[in-house]
Formats: C-alpha cells, sequence, structure tokens
C-alpha cells in the first residue's frame, strides 16, 4: 500500500442484499456533476452553511449481495494493497451469513476495516451485537430508513478516521524502527565503550606490571653488579691462592670449594641480570625447529621417566633472530617447572609453530603486536597455578615451591629473556588441571651466516707495558693490580675517571692500554674516560669491564669478549688473557667522543 493512497482512500465496500440499496448508495457517495447543486442546497438546509463552490468528495463503492461474497471482496482488496477504508452492512442477508457474522469474519482477516451495521429490524440489540463482536471503536449502528446526509457524514468522518489510523501507524511503525535504530546505535556504542574500557584496564594494568618488572630489573641488575664485583675479588683470589701453592690437600680442597660456590653464585647473578634485561646477548639468526628438536633429547634425560615428553615442531623452518643459550634457558627453565608440577608422572608437551597475529588481536593483549611470530608453547598435566600467584608470577624471588626447592629465579629468568629478544608471554592455567605457557618471538625471513668461531685457547703470557687500572671498587682494584703485576706489567690505578685524568696527564706517553670499569662516581664514566685519552692518543688500547650488561653500554661502540671487553665476574687467567690479547691485537680502539654513556 503506497502512502498516497493510506492518506486518501475513499473506497467502500456495500453489502447489502437488496440491489436498490447499492444503487441508493452509489447515488448519495458518488454524485453525478449534474445533481451537485441539489446537493449543496440540502447541505446548507441542514448545517446551515453558505455554500462554496467545491465540489463534494466521491468515494468508490463496490458492491456485494452476501457477506461470502462481501468476504471475498475484502480479501480480493487486501492482496491487491488497495483496501477498503470502510463497509456499509446490511444485518438480513438470508440465505448466507448475516450482518454480523461477515463483520467478525471480515475483521479477522481486516481489522481497520471501519463498518457500519444498517438495520431496520431490531435483529440484535446492541448488548448482543457487542457480545458477538466486541465493543469497538470501528463500529457504528445507522438505523433504516437513514438520511443521505447522515450518510455523507458517516463516509466521510470513517474514511477519515481510516486514513488517520493508518497514519498514525506508519508513524508508529517510523519511530519503532527509529528507536530499534537508536537501541542498536546506543548498544553498539556501549559494547564499544565497554570494550575500551576493558581495553583501557588491560593496558593500565599492564603498564603497571610492566613498570613493577622494570624497577625489579633495576633492582636485580643493581645487585647483581655488586655480586659480581664481589665475586670477582673471591674467585680471583682463590685462584691465585691455588696459582701460589704448594697447598696442603685440605685447605686446597677448601680452596676449590669456595670457587666452585662463587661460581654458583656467578650464575645466579646471571639469571638476575637476565631478569633485568641487562645480561649480553650474542644473537644469531637460528632455525627454531632444528634448536627445539635438538634440545629436546636433552630435556628427555631432565624430565624423567614418568613424564612423557613431547616436542613438535613446524615441518617448514622458523627463522628467529636470538640468542640460542638464551632460548635454551627459556625451554629447560619451564620444563623443569612443569617437572616439578608433576610429581607423579604427567605429560609435557613443547609445540613450536609459526602464526600471524592481527591488529584486532594485538589490541586485545596490550603486551602483543602484529605481525609475523614464532610461538613455542610449553604445556604441562600438573598441579597448575594458584589464581592469586598469577599476578606474581615472573617477580624474581618469588615461588610457589618448599623452602629450599626454588629461588624463585626461574621464570623471572624466562620473562627477562623474553622481553629481551622483545617478545612477549601468555599464561593459562588451571588448578589441578596444568598449565601452559606460550612465548611469541618475531620470525626473520632469511638465515644469517653463522658467527665467527670463538679463537683457540692458547698459554697465557704475560708482558712489561704499562697499563691505567681504572676502578673503584677498592677490592676489585687491588685484585686487577695483583694478578696484572704477577704477569709482569706496570700498573698505574685510580679510583674514578676523574682521578685518572692527572695520572694520565703525568704518564700519557708511558701508558699502553686503559683498563676501566663502565660504571664510576664522580659523574664521569669508562667509555667517556677513555674517549678523552683516544682523542689524545689515537693508538691506545682500551678494555671495557663491567658488572652490568654490555648490551647497555654498546651503542654506538664494538665490544668484544676477551678483547676489549671482560665482564665480572671474570676468573684471574681470563683478566691476564684479555690484556695480552688486547694489547697483540693491531687494530686501535675506536672512540666515539660524540655519543659516549652518561649513566655511569
Amino acid at each position: 500500500m503506497n502512502d498516497s493512497f493510506s492518506q486518501q482512500n475513499r473506497r467502500i465496500l456495500v453489502i447489502d442484499d437488496n440491489p436498490a440499496i447499492h444503487a441508493d448508495f452509489k447515488k448519495i457517495l458518488c454524485p453525478a456533476t449534474a445533481s451537485k447543486i441539489e446537493l449543496d442546497d440540502m447541505e446548507t438546509k441542514v448545517f446551515g452553511e453558505v455554500k462554496t463552490s467545491q465540489e463534494p468528495t466521491s468515494f468508490l463503492v463496490d458492491s456485494a449481495f452476501q457477506g461470502q461474497q462481501g468476504y471475498e471482496l475484502v480479501q480480493q482488496a487486501l492482496a491487491a494493497g488497495r483496501p477498503y477504508a470502510m463497509v456499509f452492512m446490511d444485518v438480513r442477508m438470508p440465505p448466507g451469513w448475516d450482518g454480523i457474522e461477515t463483520t467478525a469474519k471480515i475483521w479477522e482477516i481486516d481489522p481497520d476495516l471501519q463498518t457500519v451495521i444498517c438495520t431496520a429490524y431490531a435483529d440484535y440489540s446492541w448488548d448482543e451485537m457487542t457480545a458477538k463482536l466486541g465493543i469497538s471503536d470501528r463500529l457504528v449502528i445507522l438505523k433504516k430508513p437513514f438520511d443521505n446526509v447522515e450518510v455523507v457524514q458517516l463516509a466521510h468522518a470513517l474514511t477519515e478516521k481510516w486514513c488517520l489510523r493508518q497514519k498514525a501507524r506508519a508513524r508508529m511503525d517510523e519511530l519503532e524502527k527509529m528507536v530499534v535504530a537508536r537501541t542498536w546505535e546506543l548498544q553498539k556504542a556501549n559494547k564499544e565503550l565497554r570494550t575500551e574500557i576493558e581495553d583501557h584496564t588491560r593496558t593500565e594494568e599492564a603498564l603497571r606490571q610492566s613498570q613493577k618488572m622494570d624497577a625489579l630489573g633495576q633492582l636485580a641488575g643493581g645487585i647483581a653488579h655488586d655480586f659480581n664485583n664481589l665475586l670477582t675479588v673471591i674467585r680471583g683470589n682463590v685462584q691465585c691462592l691455588v696459582a701460589d701453592g704448594p697447598q696442603t690437600p685440605v685447605v686446597l680442597e677448601g680452596l676449590q670449594q669456595i670457587d666452585a660456590a662463587a661460581e654458583r653464585a656467578a650464575r645466579l647473578t646471571s639469571q638476575m641480570l637476565m631478569f633485568g634485561r641487562k645480561k649480553r646477548m650474542a644473537r644469531q639468526h637460528l632455525d627454531l625447529s632444528q634448536t627445539l628438536t635438538q634440545f629436546g633429547q636433552m630435556l628427555r634425560q631432565l624430565v624423567g621417566e614418568d613424564i612423557v615428553l613431547e616436542v613438535q615442531c613446524d615441518s617448514t623452518p622458523m627463522f628467529i633472530y636470538a640468542d640460542s643459550v638464551m632460548i635454551e634457558q627459556v625451554i629447560l627453565n619451564l620444563a623443569v617447572n612443569a617437572r616439578d608440577a608433576m610429581p607423579q608422572g604427567g605429560r609435557l608437551r613443547i609445540y613450536a609453530d609459526s602464526v600471524a597475529i592481527t591488529a584486532d588481536e594485538a589490541r586485545r593483549n596490550p603486551k602483543a603486536r602484529s605481525g609475523q611470530f614464532a610461538r613455542i608453547s610449553v604445556s604441562d598435566t600438573g598441579s597448575g597455578i594458584p589464581p592469586d600467584a598469577m599476578p606474581h608470577l615472573f617477580e624474581p624471588f618469588f615461588t610457589t615451591k618448599d623452602v629450599g626447592k626454588g629461588t624463585g629465579l626461574g621464570l623471572a629468568t624466562v620473562y627477562g629473556i623474553v622481553k629481551q629478544h622483545e617478545g612477549w608471554i601468555e599464561v593459562e592455567s588451571e588448578p589441578g588441571q596444568g598449565t601452559s605457557f606460550k612465548i611469541f618471538l618475531s620470525l626473520v625471513p632469511t638465515q644469517s651466516t653463522p658467527g665467527k668461531p670463538s679463537p683457540p685457547t692458547t698459554e697465557i703470557a704475560g708482558g712489561n707495558e704499562t697499563i691505567l687500572l681504572v676502578e673503584d671498587e677498592q677490592i676489585v682494584r687491588n685484585l686487577a693490580r695483583r694478578v696484572l703485576q704477577r704477569h709482569g706489567y706496570r700498573v698505574l690505578e685510580a679510583g674514578s675517571g676523574n682521578e685518572a685524568l692527572p695520572v694520565w696527564n703525568e704518564h700519557q706517553g708511558e701508558i699502553d692500554l686503559l683498563l676501566t670499569d663502565m660504571v664510576m662516581p664522580g659523574g664521569l664514566s669508562g667509555r667517556e674516560l677513555a674517549a678523552k685519552l683516544l682523542e689524545s692518543k689515537p693508538g691506545l688500547k682500551v678494555i671495557y669491564t663491567t658488572g652490568y650488561s654490555q648490551d647497555a653500554f654498546t651503542h654506538n661502540l664494538v665490544l668484544e669478549e676477551e678483547l676489549n671487553f671482560l665482564a665480572k665476574p671474570y676468573a684471574a687467567h681470563k683478566l691476564a688473557q684479555t690484556v695480552r690479547r688486547c694489547l697483540d691485537n693491531p687494530l686501535p680502539s675506536l672512540p666515539n667522543p660524540t655519543d659516549c654513556c652518561t649513566h655511569g
């Protein structure tokens, strides 16, 4: 039904078994032009209105002589999309349906049809009609004989009422659609807002966790630096005492136990540096599938016979740019944790595949980013992790194991290594059901050339060169001086960069090598000191030492282990070996005075 028709519907159906009645209705409702004046005069007499020049409204009148026929016409009109606005219905129409029955049936298919029941007999009382049809605003009773004006007014009023009803319904439909659309928009906006709030909450939580872990990493790095200085002194003096010999068996055994304990402590500080992302990395292009397959053979012996170990990888190579030792350390720590969580046996599955992280997926996880990644999954069927422990899982020294059975550095080390490789970790765990760690590392497209092999170990030789030793820790400086003097070198000392400058000014022509700590008080770091000295003596050889990570100081500075860099804690023989190699190296040290380390 089009809008213009619904607003101007003048279609009327007359249902009456008397043909003369139909003629009367058409004469009244469809006046010919010739009878216009007569009708105008009649309306003027009745209503006292001044006659206008407007033409009377002409209705479209259809006829039905039985109730069934009228019902069929209503059906046809509805199907054609041109329904009747009203019907004049006779009550008595033998032998078929009477007017009340016809009305009831027609309202079943067209509830909007305005109905005027015309009756000359008291066939039905009003109560009887309403009992059959109900009280309805669509029903009007017209007593015969009726007045023509009454018929016309009823036709005007009821067809207009029908049109208004359609307009109201259309408007309500329109409003309902608008409400539905607006509701949908509000629901969508509300959902987006909830998602945004959830994302914001996750991001804030991730930021707080990251800041906490960074602070813990700084603390761990600082502790490791101080421990490395102490361990350097312990191990160096023990090795010097052993070298001085001869020692009684009891003393020698004690010295060896001290050295072994110091070496174990050095490994713990190394883990702390890994957590703080301050451990030096030796990156290379690795085929992760090959690395895991080879490392899986060692893991089978580690986890024991009561644990079923599955190691699976994609058939295609997956290259990552990583430190192979650190990646193995990650797998080892997770495997040990899984083994400890399954004291009665179980299943440990290590699986590696490549995944593409979309921007939408990355937005749902503040730690993630989009791109192509290698995913390492380590899953067990162990005891799981308690929910209250999850937020502290990667904090150093936090452990759910019994006292004496864990250092709390295993997962902290995993976290530090993965973070240092610019990856992230996802953890899923259910108490009593097991735990799954997923590690994501960036894929690289091609394999690099293998790194150069380490130089072969040679017998340590001494010399008679002059060395400027700059170290703020007195006990470390004393040890280094002792080791160097034992190998024939002349040693000049300074406790800071600023103290070293006057020593340099006095002995510049004699000094062959600068051995300096990176981190020193007084505002002049080892790197800045070296840059100043190299400006006045470009051929000066330089060795840097630190208890921190080499990576913290390597921006625009090439450091090579055992040539111009010595990581603490170092052994006495390693110090002597590095000094000799640096002095014998034909290439001069490369200064970089424009980009010095300033955090000293």
